[in-house]
């Protein structure tokens, strides 16, 4: 029974932190630190640590951090047997918690200092059952588009948002969680956060974010040694997992009806967590064992799938859910090898400051990396039919019939996720920036400038200063128009182009001028603006170094690349942010990994 500020006399909590640990060791005391700085007073909030069983020094770390403090009446440290997995850590701090709302928080993760300050009064101004705050990642990509701007009551019913978000890492109204009797899973459940979290996003219209302020940051350690649920997954039990995560979505209180919304949510673990599974470096990194175990329990999940459903997936998953259904290991790994490789490399035109905001010019082209020092090749697509533009798959991937149909990726480019992002060196906060922007085709043996290509299309991306319509561009040929403003100039970018094509030709021989007419590569071309007084959702820039990144979103392949030279330095005092010197040394985070969905 869930002990009440009336069964203490004490006054009740208005945030109970609970937090699962398990063998975690010295990183532990990062987390508990970040809970006794916060900005909220110490009595108006408690911790409560949830030990699965540790057989190393965690509890006593923790005991000794908290009497070293003096936060005995703040925080303390529960015991339970070991059950290997967070799910009942959790249910034991739920049920001993106080506080008018619940923040979960993983064990090695911690909070910024204002965070459950700020994410308190969010859920009380707002009366939202849950609030997210805005999260940096560590080591992992942490949800970006949820926090661009502010959030009030979003419902999962009718907006799809909220699927960038299924961890528990939120605040949770307890009485909310109590009058629906949400428990975790317990046991070793893959996916018990998400059996969790959707379940409540179902339950409620109210549904909150702090979106100005970096609250929770949450931490990947590549050895794997501080994740309770860290282990080898095993692909049955994990296919399984997902069968019982979308079985959410028929359960009398939660059922979706059926339609595009429905698929459009089933596709968050369809798509993301099981046909990404057998598609590009994740399948290729497994041993040929576990290639297999994969492809037959992912294909045994697809061929239970309505074949409708895979209209709400990105398109590059279309292609992995037909040959999954075909049920061929060698075609899946055939595409997997044809597409780890594809990303995009960026260029910055121009970059000058003007009254004291920058702005940046910059293009890339979609790419097929072709392993190191081997440079890459331009992404090839066919436009034989006008209305469609076909990614031009391996033969044998190609000749599967629903594969080969699946490849339009016309309606995926017009949708384009382009944007410049902002990433904070020393917090890994990451903020979007909105980007006017433009693709280009470029047919295939055409010199720079070249006539007979295909004209380029301006779209300005979410946020940006246009209206976000599709215009074809006036007076362009060859994909070669000229901005507003622009000179014509051009040459980085269409020495870039050039060696691009000439390194296509290369590959691909001497093809008729029919069949060099029909087949496209693609130029995106992008214009933004950094202003350090107002990036940060109307607020200046944090101090610090800020890397600029270029970030493309097409058809399900979405990467964020550094902008080569352009680092912004915010002093820590008040001074004229400026650009680093390019040969200034400094350790860079690599590349983030192509997100898969």
């Amino acid at each position: 029974m869930p002990t009440t500020a009336t069964d203490t006399g004490q006054e009740q909590p208005k945030v109970s932190i609970v937090v699962p640990t398990c063998n975690t060791g010295e990183t532990v005391l990062v987390g508990l630190r970040s809970f006794l700085a916060q900005t909220m007073p110490r009595s108006e909030f408690e911790i409560i640590y949830v030990d699965d069983g540790s057989s190393d020094d965690t509890v006593a770390l923790l005991e000794e951090e908290i009497a070293r403090q003096g936060a005995q009446r703040t925080a303390r440290v529960l015991r339970t047997e070991h059950s290997g997995w967070p799910g009942r850590p959790r249910n034991i701090g739920t049920d001993a918690a106080r506080g008018r709302y619940i923040h979960y928080v993983d064990d090695d993760d911690w909070l910024a200092p204002e965070a459950l300050e700020r994410t308190y009064a969010r859920a009380r101004e707002t009366g939202a059952d849950i609030v997210i705050g805005r999260t940096a990642g560590h080591g992992r990509q942490a949800p970006r588009a949820l926090f661009e701007k502010p959030m009030t009551s979003c419902d999962l019913r009718t907006d799809t948002t909220l699927l960038a978000s299924m961890t528990v890492h939120k605040l949770f109204r307890r009485a909310f969680l109590q009058a629906h009797r949400l428990r975790f899973p317990e046991g070793k459940v893959r996916l018990e956060d998400h059996m969790f979290t959707l379940r409540a996003f179902l339950l409620t219209d109210r549904v909150a974010t702090v979106h100005d302020y970096t609250c929770y940051h949450w931490v990947r350690h590549h050895d794997g040694k501080h994740n309770i649920s860290y282990s080898e997954i095993e692909p049955d039990s994990y296919v399984a997992s997902i069968r019982k995560v979308l079985a959410i979505l028929d359960a009398p209180e939660t059922r979706v009806p059926a339609g595009r919304h429905r698929h459009r949510l089933a596709a968050r673990w369809y798509g993301k967590k099981a046909l990404d599974r057998i598609s590009g470096k994740r399948l290729l990194d497994q041993p040929a064992e576990r290639r297999a175990a994969w492809a037959r329990a992912v294909g045994a999940l697809a061929a239970e799938m309505p074949e409708k459903a895979d209209a709400a997936l990105p398109t590059r998953l279309r292609i992995v859910a037909a040959l999954a259904r075909h049920g061929d290991l060698a075609l899946l790994e055939e595409l997997a090898a044809f597409e780890a490789g594809i990303g995009h490399r960026p260029r910055v035109e121009s970059a000058r400051w003007q009254d004291g905001r920058l702005h940046v010019r910059c293009e890339t082209s979609l790419v097929r990396e072709r392993g190191r020092g081997r440079g890459a090749a331009p992404l090839v697509f066919s436009r034989a039919d006008p209305r469609r533009l076909m990614l031009r798959l391996p033969p044998a991937v190609a000749a599967v019939p629903r594969a080969a149909e699946t490849a339009d990726f016309a309606k995926a480019v017009q949708r384009s996720n382009v944007r410049a992002q902002l990433r904070h060196r020393e917090d890994g906060t990451v903020l979007n920036l909105p980007a006017t922007w433009r693709v280009v085709e470029e047919p295939v043996g055409a010199g720079a400038g070249g006539a007979g290509g295909a004209g380029g299309r301006d779209r300005t991306a979410a946020g940006g200063a246009g209206d976000g319509q599709d215009h074809a561009a006036a007076g362009e040929a060859g994909g070669q128009g000229r901005r507003a403003g622009d000179d014509g100039s051009g040459d980085g970018r269409r020495g870039l182009a050039r060696r691009l094509r000439h390194r296509l030709r290369r590959l691909l021989g001497r093809s008729t001028a029919g069949t060099d007419q029909q087949l496209r590569t693609l130029r995106y071309e992008a214009e933004f603006t950094v202003d350090p007084a107002t990036a940060d959702h109307g607020r200046p820039l944090a101090p610090g170094t800020w890397d600029l990144r270029f970030q493309l979103g097409v058809g399900g392949w979405r990467t964020a690349r550094p902008l080569p030279g352009q680092t912004l330095r915010v002093p820590d005092r008040p001074g004229t942010p400026h650009l680093e010197e390019p040969d200034v040394p400094h350790r860079r985070e690599p590349a983030e990994a192509a997100a898969r969905s």
